[in-house]
């Protein structure tokens, strides 16, 4: 948390200084970026960026001849004209790419009589100049003419369609879009079932894509015992409702989703004809817009702020844009879900918006409507915008190298830029160059571009090498059979030698130990002694450890009853643990390794072992010392290190081989990885039973407690620390208010 504290002050601090450096120009064309660039890496973190676009003019109702918009809510652009829905004037503004007005829609004639809008909320215009008007306060959708003719009325569906809706139900338009082939698709205030279609006649077909609720898990407890009263009214609780939406030329349906019981990750979908979310989520992480944010509320608690989507925009190539209103930010994704720049910020500050509503694009110029400014900002793409758009575009043309070499410089204007390495080794894999795009997908985090590269790589390098393998087989083959004959050798003659030869040696220490007649130079002798002997005592207990972990019940009442095992020994097993757990995160294969190598943190990693570990143990001898056990502690210590062994055994091969698997194989890195655990788990529990002497049932009972026992200890200690934290602030304002302020 403190590290995310520092990056974002960073970012406020440049921000800051930014602002203080702008000099707007008198002839309102351009003016210095009054927001900062930043993107994200693959962990999340926010890093710098080049700016993808800057304002280039701020456009209110008195630059094109008309008196101040009132409230606008909606803004679209199509055949070079600007399309503006002023909802509080209730009119629809035309204007030309130069902000030239065309014309202004306050009423038209309908069924011989003038007509008007009431709240026009949506603006959809399709290439043939059709105007699409939600029209809120009247409950239907106008189609007009860029002339203001009117060509057809949709009116509500609720009075046909009694069975669809709620008694009370009310239409209120918000949001309009027509696909290619003329259908209608409506989302309306107050009604949660999903995005409402009319066919090209204006006859209502039903609901599509209705967001799902994802209640907490403590919201569904306490429903289920909940009385029944309150069961029916938490029942009432409405699901969320879309926010926006937007046809691409697919004929899909890109929608924004409002903050509520939803799942974040579903704040932005993409429909198919049958409702079903299509989206792409393959980046790093999905198209979500900032990600924790974490800011202090009015009483001074953290909170964390989601982006609140209010706008989407469908691009080119399968390019999409979504407006947050909770921080005036425009995210921009790829075809596949990997972000490619934000720009904006929310502010009073000239070029910034306040209160953004609506997002439209002509000739690459991004507009953003905010209805609290009265006002839209237009802003121009920088050529680090135009790098981005066109290696997209080469690449989908199949041109992959030219795509390669306009990544290359975007990578040169930002080398923290992740999407551009990934660019480069997709190109650089579609001409079959596998070594050098592993190389950029690495540079990239790009995991799933170097599984495949690595898979092809192998192919090609067994294929090229397959008699070499053949020959390596052959004499490994040769080398175990060679090798086991000659260890049951070493068995049956060398090794009762070597232990007769240790015996001697250690009872010859231990005598030299005991020897009342020694001088300082045979005192010093005699503590060397003694530490030869401890060391291979320690030895044979560690090499004990094969047994104990194969032979649970036998094993560990050998190891606390017939003194097999002791404290270094067990202390070695530890360290090991350790040791091991710190080489799997620094050098598991890239594919799987996830972690951020360059925060290794060693003693986060100690006390991932050693928190849990010493919470066994001082809870386990705590309780069983209550429950008849006949386990010391330091008979907890030893069997409990002795049952992790399996863990060592089984982590540090698995991390070597995960070097030479492709992404599909992972699941036996999941399969032995979590044998080793279950392993562990099961000899900490016959470990327990045998050195307390309980039957299973007992142990069973007595592992629950443990279990509780270490949640509480932990609960308490963090509720201390906390305290604890919240004294230590107390104090320091109390000496600051005394002695800073006297």
């Amino acid at each position: 948390m403190s590290e995310q504290k520092k990056i974002l002050f960073k970012i406020v601090i440049f921000f800051l200084l930014f602002n203080l450096s702008g000099i707007v120009r008198a002839d309102n064309s351009t003016f210095s970026v009054p927001y900062f660039s930043y993107t994200y890496d693959y962990w999340e973190d926010p890093v710098m960026a080049p700016q993808a676009y800057q304002p280039l003019k701020v456009i209110k109702g008195k630059d094109i001849g008309l008196d101040d918009f009132k409230k606008p809510q909606d803004l679209f652009a199509v055949n070079n004209r600007i399309y503006i829905a002023d909802t509080g004037n209730n009119r629809i503004i035309i204007v030309d790419s130069d902000w030239k007005l065309v014309n202004v829609i306050t009423e038209f004639t309908n069924r011989g009589g003038m007509d008007s809008f009431s709240q026009p909320y949506g603006i959809h215009v399709t290439r043939d100049g059709k105007i699409y008007v939600a029209d809120r306060g009247n409950s239907r959708i106008v189609i007009i003419d860029e002339s203001g003719e009117l060509l057809r009325n949709v009116p509500s569906p609720i009075p046909d369609n009694p069975s669809m809706f709620s008694a009370n139900a009310e239409y209120l338009p918000a949001k309009v879009s027509v696909d290619n082939v003329g259908r209608t698709y409506v989302i309306a205030d107050k009604i949660y079932d999903g995005v409402m279609e009319f066919d090209l006649d204006g006859n209502f077909r039903g609901f599509l894509g209705a967001p799902r609720i994802s209640p907490s898990l403590i919201d569904y407890l306490w429903r289920r015992i909940s009385p029944k009263a309150m069961q029916e009214r938490m029942a009432l609780l409405l699901p969320t409702e879309y926010s926006n939406l937007c046809v691409d030329e697919r004929g899909f349906i890109f929608t924004t989703v409002r903050s509520g019981d939803i799942s974040k990750e579903e704040s932005i979908r993409r429909l198919n004809p049958s409702g079903k979310d299509i989206l792409k989520r393959e980046g790093f992480s999905p198209p979500i817009g900032d990600y924790g944010i974490v800011l202090r509320n009015a009483q001074g608690e953290m909170i964390l702020e989601d982006s609140k989507f209010v706008d989407i925009l469908a691009r080119e190539e399968g390019i999409y844009s979504v407006l947050d209103q909770q921080r005036g930010r425009v995210f921009t994704y790829d075809y596949y879900g990997n972000l490619l720049y934000i720009f904006g910020w929310k502010s009073f500050t000239r070029g910034n918006v306040q209160t953004p509503k609506a997002l439209a694009e002509l000739d690459n110029h991004l507009m953003i409507l905010d209805d609290t400014l009265n006002s839209i900002t237009v802003y121009a793409p920088t050529e680090y915008q135009q790098l981005i758009h066109a290696a997209i575009r080469e690449y989908n043309d199949g041109n992959y190298q030219r795509s390669a070499e306009l990544w290359r410089q975007v990578s040169r204007m930002n080398a923290n830029y992740d999407m551009a390495y990934t660019g480069i080794g997709k190109a650089l894999l579609r001409d079959d160059r596998f070594t050098k795009a592993m190389h950029y997908f690495r540079l990239g985090e790009f995991r799933h571009g170097y599984t495949d590269a690595y898979e092809l790589y192998r192919k090609e390098y067994i294929k090229e090498n397959i008699y070499y393998f053949i020959a390596a087989f052959i004499l490994l083959i040769i080398a175990v059979y060679y090798l086991r004959k000659g260890f049951r050798v070493l068995k049956r003659k060398i090794y009762p030698l070597a232990l007769k030869g240790i015996e001697r040696a250690e009872n010859t220490a231990l005598s030299y130990y005991h020897d009342e007649n020694k001088n300082w130079s045979g005192w010093i002798k005699a503590k060397l002694a003694l530490f030869y002997h401890h060391l291979i005592r320690t030895w044979k207990a560690l090499v004990y450890s094969k047994y104990a972990v194969f032979h649970p019940f036998d094993g560990f009442w050998d190891l606390i009853h017939e003194k097999r095992g002791n404290v270094p020994a067990a202390t070695i097993i530890i360290i090991l643990l350790v040791l091991s757990r710190v080489i799997q995160r620094q050098y598991t294969g890239f594919i799987f390794n996830r972690a951020n190598i360059s925060n290794l943190n060693v003693i986060f990693e100690l006390s991932t072992i050693l928190l849990p570990f010493m919470l066994w143990v001082v809870v386990n001898w705590s309780l069983t010392t209550l429950m008849n056990g006949k386990g010391t502690f330091r008979d907890v210590y030893i069997a409990s290190a002795y049952a992790l062994s399996p863990m060592i055994y089984i982590i540090l091969p698995l991390t070597f081989i995960s070097n030479f698997l492709i992404m599909e194989e992972g699941t036996f890195l999941t399969l032995f990885g979590s044998i080793a655990v279950l392993w562990s788990l099961a000899l900490l529990f016959f470990g327990s039973m045998t050195i307390h002497q309980y039957d299973t049932a007992k142990n069973v009972f007595v592992t629950a407690l443990i279990i509780f026992g270490m949640i509480f200890s932990l609960f308490i200690g963090v509720l201390f620390f906390n305290l604890a934290e919240q004294v230590i602030q107390f104090d320091n304002d109390i000496y600051t208010e005394i002695f800073m302020r006297a």
